[in-house]
């Protein structure tokens, strides 16, 4: 399983820009690259024939996705 950090270029536009093996080596990457551009990031996970948002990093912190539910 790979871990994917992909930048936002506009609404459902995503650029691949590199690929981990954990997904905390992606998410410290997405979470740098957003603190020094103030862009939307975000890391996915790609398996064989299998693949998913894991979380959005914006300004260095987690947001939620359109589909997310918070529980409590």
């Amino acid at each position: 399983m790979m871990f994917c950090v992909e930048r936002s270029d506009g609404p459902d536009i995503w650029f691949q820009e590199q690929c981990f093996e954990t997904e905390f080596k992606a998410f410290t990457n997405a979470r740098a690259k957003s603190l020094n551009t103030f862009g939307l990031y975000r890391v996915v996970y790609e398996s064989s024939g299998n693949s998913g948002e894991v979380l959005r990093v914006s300004k260095g912190k987690a947001i939620l996705a359109e589909d997310d539910r918070l529980v409590g």
